[in-house]
């Protein structure tokens, strides 16, 4: 029985055999008769997915920059597109073309050598040949966006920059024509406009879906933010964008759980409103760091952060701040996320400018214990540092003086020198009192004081606040022999 088992097995396996061989040599006989078309299938697959996976997302990536920005169908499909393929095995197969423009940014290597070369006065002075492969990007990858770049090749630095203060109402088209005369014929190069105020309100027509949350039915003053830049710059107007960050009560009544809260519970209140939102919490951040992407996509020459600090107002001794082992972790949070700003700002070949407490520049243990603006590190991620040494807003008695107002070059030229000796490489850009508040005898003479304790002290440019926009003219002060 065993035996005649055996002898099955092995003839069946002999029989599978001569199968085998006869099926082996088939298909050889038959992949001979076809190689040739095998051959051009096999190419044509190769060409076909070489297409699918480059060529087709980068020829449709260049054509996507010139719809960057606008409402049509295809780019809102291709955005769509993105978007779907963001987390899954879609991007590894058929990267869209936006996102074949990222990655064209991304390994543009003259621009991006460029963008660190104008990090220095000395490159934006440089001969304008070395702005050959910005300018090459931009002309073969960012066609519609020429205009939001044109600052690459400017040679005006943020040390020259002479500027006025402006709402968004008053920035906006059809009633800015008037200020920009003012900052002709006063012989200033700019303009520095709100796009997020003190309130929260977001002063342009923002596509970002949480800020449509915030701002409600109303109409943002300003509009398409691009076209109005380019208005500006076609002004030769050097183009500041300030935003208010952490206090922000739009989005602290939005969110609620974005607000800083008291360690007894409830939110921290100002003047029995709540107006902060937490800068340590992660949402606040990406809310604010999204905003100023989308200003930078405009062509803005620099953004300015206000408001980059703790609370120093209400019960801010006993808030819960948000993972923060004690007071002294607060710098270490606002510099972290200035970081983050300044490499955005970086990327976009624009500067960042940060406002300061006048009194920060004394930098008392109290001041920083409340703010978190310890300047000997937040001065470090920044281009350029603009405290707010109002002569009005010093106490009375403060340095031994009865009132601070009536001394408009003193106070200019005391903060102006202490911060220079902290920040040695920073633009010291002062705000100046453009208001009466406190003075005894206001004239426009009272600014052209502050320029000169300003200068005196190594202070670059200048700024202008009067929170009504209403300016006078005034002299520049006359240099020493």
């Amino acid at each position: 029985m065993h035996s005649a088992f055996v002898t099955y097995i092995k003839g069946l396996g002999a029989v599978f055999a001569v199968l085998l061989r006869l099926a082996a040599a088939g298909l050889a006989n038959w992949l001979k008769a076809r190689a040739v078309s095998i051959a051009l299938v096999l190419a044509g697959g190769v060409l076909i997915a070489s297409l699918a996976h480059h060529v087709i997302p980068s020829a449709l990536g260049s054509w996507y920059a010139h719809l960057d920005g606008n409402k049509s169908s295809l780019a809102s499909f291709w955005r769509g597109f993105d978007a779907a393929c963001g987390t899954n095995i879609c991007r590894h197969v058929f990267p869209s073309p936006i996102r074949h423009y990222e990655l064209h940014v991304k390994e543009e290597a003259g621009f991006q050598k460029y963008i660190a070369e104008l990090k220095t006065a000395q490159a934006r002075q440089a001969d304008l040949k070395s702005a050959a492969p910005a300018q090459r990007f931009v002309r073969n990858f960012l066609p519609s966006r020429a205009q939001a770049y044109a600052g690459l090749t400017r040679v005006r630095g943020p040390e020259e920059v002479t500027a006025i203060y402006l709402t968004g109402t008053s920035a906006r088209p059809g009633k800015v024509d008037k200020y920009l005369e003012f900052t002709r014929a006063q012989g200033m190069s700019g303009v520095c406009f709100d796009i997020k105020d003190v309130y929260g309100f977001v002063n342009y027509k923002s596509e970002l879906p949480e800020v449509k949350m915030t701002q409600g039915k109303t109409q943002p003053p300003l509009g398409d933010l691009a076209p109005l830049v380019a208005y500006y710059k076609s002004k030769k107007i050097y183009t500041i964008a300030r935003v208010a960050l952490f206090q922000d009560e739009l989005q602290a009544g939005k969110f609620p759980d974005r607000q800083i809260k008291l360690q007894a519970g409830g939110p921290l209140r100002t003047k029995g409103r709540t107006v902060w939102v937490d800068p340590n919490k992660k949402a606040v951040q990406d809310y604010n760091l999204a905003i100023i992407r989308e200003v930078l996509a405009s062509g803005v020459d620099e953004i300015q952060l206000d408001y980059v600090r703790y609370p120093a107002e209400g019960d801010w001794k006993i808030a819960a701040y948000h993972d923060l082992g004690d007071f002294s972790e607060k710098p270490r949070v606002i510099t972290r996320f200035l970081q983050r700003v300044h490499a955005l700002t970086r990327s976009y070949g624009a500067y960042l400018s940060l406002d300061v407490f006048g009194v920060v520049a004394w930098q008392e243990p109290l001041d920083i214990k409340s703010t978190g603006q310890n300047m000997h590190i937040l001065g470090q991620a920044t281009d350029v540092i603009s405290p707010m040494l109002y002569p009005s807003h010093f106490g009375f008695s403060f340095g031994g003086v009865n009132n601070p107002a009536d001394k408009p070059a003193l106070f200019l030229e005391a903060g102006v020198t202490k911060l220079r000796e902290i920040n040695k490489t920073q633009v010291i850009r002062p705000w100046l009192q453009a208001f009466k508040w406190r003075v005894s005898n206001y004239t426009p003479q009272y600014i052209t004081e502050q320029i000169r304790g300003s200068k005196k002290a190594g202070g670059q440019g200048y700024l202008l606040w009067n929170a009504g926009n209403i300016y006078e003219r005034f002299s520049e002060p006359v240099p020493s022999p």
